[in-house]
């Protein structure tokens, strides 16, 4: 068990983001800013049956990537959209709370990734699911850290996304694009296999030699184009057998796996990307009801490009359908 983590990049809940309306205090009236949980986690708490919002409050990553900044924002827009929703799950079996932030300082990126890394173990090793919300695609690299330090069993990676973030750091700096690749030279230096699995991938948006590194590494690539009816039950099989072939999966999306029109307020936007229709409902209902599933985050969701909060409506929605399969 990791000890209570207290870093200076750490800010308690911000209550101000859970209001909404209210139709009564009846359990069939309630919403989710009715019965979240305010915790600071620097204290002890039990996390057991609980799912652990946790913001990430970082776009450092996208801004050396050369992205549209603005996904630091990402997470209280999330909470917004989150705020109003109906309570359809049985609330006495699973708690919701709302553990705070992570920030970054000063472009030290390196150091909010490891703060989000102490909070995600914090979570985990205290019985809790985090659900991350970012901020830019950096986060997956602390995140994935932070879930390593909670277990020793085998990760496999789940990742909706255009891009496969397995860029080369430059000069020894990560960015939003280098998570993948960070975590895949950390295993090979423990003599541990790589498991990712890429799903919304588009040529488009990657390099040749991003494909061949990811080859290289055995990364398995389900592309946007490959997301039609014909194909489901093929993409299917494909994750499960993927979820058996670990220990616990790790599931990251980047919203700008979606198509423009879905997601406008992106980091890096796909004119052509995902459509989330009822085909890939069906892929995502396989991907959130996988019995091993530890933890999920969603990123860069940049508001100062949203439209009519299109992206961030999108986002709590693949978190509400996230919460009603636990």
């Amino acid at each position: 068990m990791s000890s209570i983590f207290d870093s200076p990049l750490y800010r308690i809940p911000n209550v101000s983001f859970w209001i909404g309306r209210e139709d009564g205090d009846q359990p069939e009236l309630l919403r989710w800013h009715q019965i979240i949980k305010n915790i600071d986690l620097r204290n002890k708490a039990d996390f057991s049956k609980a799912v652990v919002l946790l913001g990430f409050c970082c776009d450092e990553g996208v801004r050396r990537n050369m992205g549209r900044v603005g996904a630091t924002e990402g997470s209280a827009y999330l909470r917004k959209a989150l705020a109003n929703l109906p309570v359809h799950f049985s609330f006495e079996d699973l708690h919701l709370i709302d553990g705070g932030d992570i920030i970054c300082e000063k472009g030290d990126l390196e150091g909010a990734q490891e703060a989000l890394s102490q909070a995600v173990s914090v979570i985990i090793d205290h019985g809790g699911f985090p659900i991350v919300l970012g901020g830019g695609h950096e986060l997956t690299y602390g995140h994935f850290c932070g879930i390593k330090k909670s277990t020793t069993k085998t990760v496999g990676i789940i990742n909706i996304d255009a891009h496969l973030d397995i860029r080369q750091p430059m000069d020894g700096y990560g960015s939003s694009g280098t998570g993948f690749y960070q975590i895949a030279e950390d295993l090979a230096k423990e003599n541990i296999a790589f498991h990712y699995l890429a799903i919304g991938i588009q040529q488009i948006s990657n390099t040749k030699a991003l494909f061949n590194y990811a080859k290289h590494k055995g990364v398995q690539i389900i592309t946007a184009q490959d997301i039609y009816e014909a194909n489901v039950a093929q993409i299917i099989t494909a994750i499960q057998t993927f979820g058996k072939q670990v220990d616990v999966i790790y599931l990251t999306i980047d919203i700008d796996a979606f198509a423009a029109p879905y997601a406008p307020g992106v980091s890096a936007l796909a004119f052509n990307g995902i459509v989330p229709d009822h085909v890939f409902n069906k892929i995502y209902a396989t991907i959130i009801g996988l019995p091993n599933l530890i933890s999920m985050d969603l990123a860069e969701l940049n508001p100062t490009h949203d439209i009519d909060n299109r992206t961030a409506r999108l986002g709590a929605d693949l978190i509400f359908k996230a919460i009603q399969q636990f």
